[in-house]
Protein backbone atom coordinates (compact mmCIF):
# COMPACT_ATOMS: atom_id res chain seq x y z
CA UNK A 1 0.00 0.00 0.00
CA UNK A 2 2.74 2.40 0.63
CA UNK A 3 3.70 3.46 -2.99
CA UNK A 4 3.53 7.01 -4.42
CA UNK A 5 -0.02 6.82 -5.76
CA UNK A 6 -1.69 6.85 -2.73
CA UNK A 7 0.33 9.92 -1.73
CA UNK A 8 -1.91 12.81 -0.63
CA UNK A 9 -1.98 15.55 -3.45
CA UNK A 10 -4.83 17.85 -2.41
CA UNK A 11 -4.37 21.47 -2.24
CA UNK A 12 -1.68 24.27 -3.54
CA UNK A 13 1.30 24.75 -2.07
CA UNK A 14 3.46 27.79 -3.68
CA UNK A 15 4.73 30.99 -2.53
CA UNK A 16 3.88 32.37 -6.34
CA UNK A 17 -0.02 32.04 -6.01
CA UNK A 18 -1.44 34.26 -2.67
CA UNK A 19 -4.38 33.35 -1.54
CA UNK A 20 -3.70 35.57 1.73
CA UNK A 21 -2.95 39.18 3.01
CA UNK A 22 0.54 38.04 4.23
CA UNK A 23 1.50 35.77 1.49
CA UNK A 24 0.62 38.78 -1.01
CA UNK A 25 2.91 40.72 1.42
CA UNK A 26 5.73 38.43 1.21
CA UNK A 27 5.46 37.99 -2.54
CA UNK A 28 5.26 41.53 -3.29
CA UNK A 29 8.55 42.51 -0.93
CA UNK A 30 10.08 39.52 -2.28
CA UNK A 31 9.24 40.66 -6.12
CA UNK A 32 10.75 44.56 -5.29
CA UNK A 33 13.75 42.83 -3.35
CA UNK A 34 14.20 40.73 -6.84
CA UNK A 35 13.76 43.78 -8.84
CA UNK A 36 16.38 46.05 -6.75
CA UNK A 37 18.75 43.56 -6.71
CA UNK A 38 18.91 43.46 -10.19
CA UNK A 39 18.72 47.23 -10.83
CA UNK A 40 21.98 47.40 -8.74
CA UNK A 41 23.95 43.97 -10.51
CA UNK A 42 23.40 46.06 -13.63
CA UNK A 43 24.73 49.16 -11.93
CA UNK A 44 27.39 47.28 -10.56
CA UNK A 45 28.57 45.91 -13.49
CA UNK A 46 28.47 48.77 -15.93
CA UNK A 47 30.34 51.13 -13.29
CA UNK A 48 32.99 47.85 -13.74
CA UNK A 49 32.90 48.05 -17.69
CA UNK A 50 33.23 51.65 -17.57
CA UNK A 51 36.38 51.48 -15.39
CA UNK A 52 37.99 48.64 -17.44
CA UNK A 53 37.08 50.49 -20.25
CA UNK A 54 38.72 53.67 -19.84
CA UNK A 55 42.06 51.76 -18.24
CA UNK A 56 42.60 53.29 -15.44
CA UNK A 57 41.13 53.65 -11.44
CA UNK A 58 38.25 55.77 -11.11
CA UNK A 59 38.14 58.80 -9.10
CA UNK A 60 38.11 58.48 -5.17
CA UNK A 61 34.54 59.41 -5.09
CA UNK A 62 33.59 56.79 -7.16
CA UNK A 63 34.39 54.52 -4.60
CA UNK A 64 32.75 55.73 -1.60
CA UNK A 65 29.86 56.21 -3.62
CA UNK A 66 29.64 52.77 -5.08
CA UNK A 67 31.74 50.82 -2.23
CA UNK A 68 29.82 52.46 0.87
CA UNK A 69 27.01 54.53 -0.19
CA UNK A 70 25.01 52.50 -2.46
CA UNK A 71 25.84 49.36 -0.35
CA UNK A 72 24.18 51.56 3.06
CA UNK A 73 21.28 52.97 1.27
CA UNK A 74 20.22 49.72 -0.39
CA UNK A 75 20.59 47.68 3.02
CA UNK A 76 18.92 50.42 4.54
CA UNK A 77 16.15 50.44 2.14
CA UNK A 78 16.01 46.30 2.17
CA UNK A 79 16.00 46.37 6.43
CA UNK A 80 13.16 49.21 6.34
CA UNK A 81 10.71 47.40 3.27
CA UNK A 82 11.56 43.95 5.46
CA UNK A 83 10.52 45.58 8.74
CA UNK A 84 7.52 47.16 7.81
CA UNK A 85 6.09 44.50 5.82
CA UNK A 86 6.56 41.80 9.09
CA UNK A 87 5.16 44.47 11.32
CA UNK A 88 2.17 44.26 9.26
CA UNK A 89 1.44 40.46 8.69
CA UNK A 90 2.90 40.02 11.83
CA UNK A 91 0.09 42.05 14.02
CA UNK A 92 -1.93 40.17 15.66
CA UNK A 93 -5.78 41.39 16.67
CA UNK A 94 -7.57 41.49 19.86
CA UNK A 95 -11.10 40.59 18.54
CA UNK A 96 -10.13 38.13 15.77
CA UNK A 97 -11.30 33.98 16.23
CA UNK A 98 -8.83 32.26 17.57
CA UNK A 99 -7.33 28.67 16.70
CA UNK A 100 -4.66 26.97 18.94
CA UNK A 101 -2.47 24.56 16.79
CA UNK A 102 -0.01 22.27 18.47
CA UNK A 103 2.81 20.23 17.02
CA UNK A 104 3.20 16.75 17.66
CA UNK A 105 5.30 14.09 17.07
CA UNK A 106 4.23 14.04 13.70
CA UNK A 107 0.93 15.77 13.44
CA UNK A 108 -1.21 18.56 14.29
CA UNK A 109 -3.87 19.20 17.09
CA UNK A 110 -6.02 22.13 16.10
CA UNK A 111 -8.33 23.55 18.90
CA UNK A 112 -10.93 26.01 17.24
CA UNK A 113 -11.85 28.83 20.41
CA UNK A 114 -14.98 30.72 19.22
CA UNK A 115 -16.61 32.59 22.08
CA UNK A 116 -14.64 30.50 24.45
CA UNK A 117 -15.52 27.09 23.46
CA UNK A 118 -12.93 24.65 22.61
CA UNK A 119 -13.74 22.58 18.98
CA UNK A 120 -11.09 20.07 18.78
CA UNK A 121 -9.99 18.58 15.60
CA UNK A 122 -6.54 17.43 13.67
CA UNK A 123 -4.53 17.59 10.93
CA UNK A 124 -7.16 20.20 9.22
CA UNK A 125 -7.21 23.88 9.84
CA UNK A 126 -10.36 25.66 8.81
CA UNK A 127 -10.74 28.96 8.56
CA UNK A 128 -13.44 31.96 7.28
CA UNK A 129 -12.51 33.83 4.10
CA UNK A 130 -11.62 37.33 4.51
CA UNK A 131 -11.57 37.23 8.46
CA UNK A 132 -8.60 38.02 10.37
CA UNK A 133 -7.61 35.03 12.66
CA UNK A 134 -5.18 34.83 15.20
CA UNK A 135 -3.49 31.30 15.27
CA UNK A 136 -1.84 30.33 18.05
CA UNK A 137 0.84 27.89 17.89
CA UNK A 138 2.66 25.69 20.27
CA UNK A 139 5.16 22.56 20.54
CA UNK A 140 4.40 19.23 22.71
CA UNK A 141 7.82 17.93 22.36
CA UNK A 142 10.28 19.35 19.79
CA UNK A 143 10.63 22.80 18.00
CA UNK A 144 8.58 22.48 14.90
CA UNK A 145 7.44 25.33 12.16
CA UNK A 146 4.02 26.23 11.46
CA UNK A 147 4.43 27.13 7.11
CA UNK A 148 1.52 27.35 4.81
CA UNK A 149 2.98 29.12 1.57
CA UNK A 150 -0.16 30.25 -0.17
CA UNK A 151 -1.36 31.81 3.04
CA UNK A 152 0.89 33.00 5.36
CA UNK A 153 4.89 32.61 6.22
CA UNK A 154 6.31 30.37 8.30
CA UNK A 155 6.60 30.65 12.38
CA UNK A 156 8.62 28.54 14.73
CA UNK A 157 6.78 26.68 17.76
CA UNK A 158 8.61 26.46 20.33
CA UNK A 159 8.28 24.00 23.96
CA UNK A 160 7.27 26.20 26.41
CA UNK A 161 6.28 29.35 24.73
CA UNK A 162 3.13 30.41 22.54
CA UNK A 163 3.39 32.52 19.63
CA UNK A 164 1.04 34.05 17.67
CA UNK A 165 0.19 35.47 14.13
CA UNK A 166 -2.93 36.95 13.02
CA UNK A 167 -3.82 35.49 9.17
CA UNK A 168 -6.67 36.68 6.61
CA UNK A 169 -7.12 33.99 3.84
CA UNK A 170 -8.74 35.91 0.74
CA UNK A 171 -9.76 32.96 -1.27
CA UNK A 172 -11.46 29.67 -0.23
CA UNK A 173 -10.00 26.66 -1.54
CA UNK A 174 -7.97 24.24 -0.22
CA UNK A 175 -4.04 24.93 0.67
CA UNK A 176 -0.99 22.77 1.83
CA UNK A 177 0.99 23.47 4.69
CA UNK A 178 4.25 21.89 6.14
CA UNK A 179 5.91 21.72 9.25
CA UNK A 180 9.50 23.12 8.03
CA UNK A 181 11.88 22.63 10.79
CA UNK A 182 13.04 19.44 10.99
CA UNK A 183 11.84 17.28 13.91
CA UNK A 184 12.59 14.07 13.15
CA UNK A 185 12.66 10.96 11.15
CA UNK A 186 9.32 11.27 9.98
CA UNK A 187 9.42 15.15 9.39
CA UNK A 188 9.25 15.16 5.41
CA UNK A 189 5.56 13.87 6.46
CA UNK A 190 4.35 15.85 8.92
CA UNK A 191 2.20 17.86 6.77
CA UNK A 192 -1.43 19.15 7.28
CA UNK A 193 -4.47 21.36 4.90
CA UNK A 194 -5.56 24.63 5.33
CA UNK A 195 -9.31 24.84 4.14
CA UNK A 196 -11.06 28.03 3.44
CA UNK A 197 -14.48 28.59 3.37
CA UNK A 198 -16.68 31.33 2.88
CA UNK A 199 -18.18 32.88 6.58
CA UNK A 200 -21.78 30.45 6.20
CA UNK A 201 -20.18 27.30 5.23
CA UNK A 202 -17.17 28.48 8.58
CA UNK A 203 -20.00 29.04 10.76
CA UNK A 204 -21.85 25.75 9.63
CA UNK A 205 -18.47 23.87 9.95
CA UNK A 206 -17.87 25.15 13.60
CA UNK A 207 -21.58 23.58 13.98
CA UNK A 208 -20.52 20.37 13.15
CA UNK A 209 -17.53 20.71 15.24
CA UNK A 210 -19.82 20.07 18.35
CA UNK A 211 -22.07 17.48 17.08
CA UNK A 212 -21.94 14.13 18.35
CA UNK A 213 -20.21 11.31 15.92
CA UNK A 214 -23.26 9.20 14.17
CA UNK A 215 -24.69 6.45 15.09
CA UNK A 216 -23.24 3.32 13.97
CA UNK A 217 -26.37 2.35 11.34
CA UNK A 218 -25.26 -0.84 9.70
CA UNK A 219 -24.22 -4.37 10.99
CA UNK A 220 -20.21 -3.54 10.12
CA UNK A 221 -20.28 -0.44 11.45
CA UNK A 222 -21.80 -1.51 14.87
CA UNK A 223 -18.84 -4.17 15.08
CA UNK A 224 -15.61 -1.43 13.91
CA UNK A 225 -16.85 0.60 16.34
CA UNK A 226 -16.99 -2.26 19.12
CA UNK A 227 -13.13 -3.40 17.72
CA UNK A 228 -12.31 0.45 18.22
CA UNK A 229 -13.81 0.06 21.24
CA UNK A 230 -12.11 -3.11 22.45
CA UNK A 231 -8.66 -2.73 21.30
CA UNK A 232 -7.83 0.43 23.39
CA UNK A 233 -8.35 2.84 21.14
CA UNK A 234 -9.77 5.48 23.35
CA UNK A 235 -6.39 5.72 25.60
CA UNK A 236 -5.33 8.07 22.87
CA UNK A 237 -8.13 8.83 20.79
CA UNK A 238 -11.61 11.12 21.21
CA UNK A 239 -14.48 9.76 19.45
CA UNK A 240 -17.33 12.56 20.23
CA UNK A 241 -20.13 10.88 22.24
CA UNK A 242 -18.57 7.69 21.99
CA UNK A 243 -14.90 7.80 23.23
CA UNK A 244 -14.06 10.51 25.61
CA UNK A 245 -10.58 11.35 27.39
CA UNK A 246 -8.54 10.37 24.85
CA UNK A 247 -5.33 13.43 24.03
CA UNK A 248 -2.28 11.29 23.40
CA UNK A 249 -3.50 11.29 19.36
CA UNK A 250 -5.71 13.42 16.95
CA UNK A 251 -9.45 13.48 17.82
CA UNK A 252 -11.19 11.06 15.04
CA UNK A 253 -14.97 12.63 15.25
CA UNK A 254 -14.69 13.52 11.99
CA UNK A 255 -11.95 11.81 10.73
CA UNK A 256 -13.65 10.50 7.77
CA UNK A 257 -14.21 13.85 6.52
CA UNK A 258 -10.14 15.10 6.35
CA UNK A 259 -9.37 15.47 2.39
CA UNK A 260 -6.40 13.50 3.67
CA UNK A 261 -4.71 11.14 6.37
CA UNK A 262 -1.66 10.55 8.07
CA UNK A 263 -1.03 14.46 8.44
CA UNK A 264 -1.28 15.34 4.80
CA UNK A 265 0.05 12.38 3.30
CA UNK A 266 -2.17 9.79 2.13
CA UNK A 267 -5.94 10.40 0.28
CA UNK A 268 -8.58 9.65 2.72
CA UNK A 269 -10.36 6.31 1.85
CA UNK A 270 -11.25 2.90 3.63
CA UNK A 271 -8.10 1.30 1.75
CA UNK A 272 -5.75 3.30 3.63
CA UNK A 273 -7.03 3.40 7.14
CA UNK A 274 -6.94 0.00 6.92
CA UNK A 275 -3.40 -0.18 6.27
CA UNK A 276 -2.30 2.70 8.48
CA UNK A 277 -4.28 0.63 11.33
CA UNK A 278 -2.52 -2.17 10.44
CA UNK A 279 0.93 -1.65 9.70
CA UNK A 280 0.95 2.53 10.88
CA UNK A 281 4.88 1.88 10.82
CA UNK A 282 5.36 1.37 7.25
CA UNK A 283 3.24 4.44 6.25
CA UNK A 284 4.64 6.77 8.67
CA UNK A 285 8.23 5.26 10.32
CA UNK A 286 8.42 5.98 13.77
CA UNK A 287 5.14 7.40 14.39
CA UNK A 288 3.91 7.10 17.76
CA UNK A 289 0.77 4.41 17.25
CA UNK A 290 1.08 0.85 17.17
CA UNK A 291 0.58 -1.15 14.90
CA UNK A 292 -2.74 -3.42 14.83
CA UNK A 293 -1.39 -6.53 12.65
CA UNK A 294 -3.47 -8.96 15.19
CA UNK A 295 -6.63 -8.20 13.63
CA UNK A 296 -8.95 -10.16 11.50
CA UNK A 297 -9.68 -9.50 8.06
CA UNK A 298 -13.47 -9.04 9.01
CA UNK A 299 -12.45 -6.89 12.29
CA UNK A 300 -10.08 -4.85 10.33
CA UNK A 301 -12.39 -3.84 7.47
CA UNK A 302 -15.21 -3.20 9.96
CA UNK A 303 -13.20 -0.55 12.01
CA UNK A 304 -11.85 1.26 8.67
CA UNK A 305 -15.76 1.37 7.45
CA UNK A 306 -16.30 2.62 11.04
CA UNK A 307 -13.74 5.13 11.19
CA UNK A 308 -14.70 6.32 7.20
CA UNK A 309 -17.82 7.09 7.85
CA UNK A 310 -17.39 9.50 10.72
CA UNK A 311 -17.92 12.83 8.67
Amino acid sequence: MNNTSTLADYGSQTSFSSAGSGAAATLGLTTAMSVAGGVLFLLVMGAVWLARRRNRPGHVWWIWAGGVVLPVLALAALVAASTFTLAAIGRTGDTAPVIEVTGHHYWWDVVHDPQGRALRDANEIVLPADTKVTLRLRSGDVIHSFWVPSIAGKLDMIPGRVNEMTVTATRPGRYRGQCAEFCGLSHPLMAFEVLVLPPAEYAAYLAGLQDEARDADTAQLEQGREVFLREGCPACHVIRGIAEGGRIGPDLSRVGARGSLGAGMWRMNVGNLAGWIADVQDMKPVAEMPSFNHLSGPDLRAVAHYLASLK
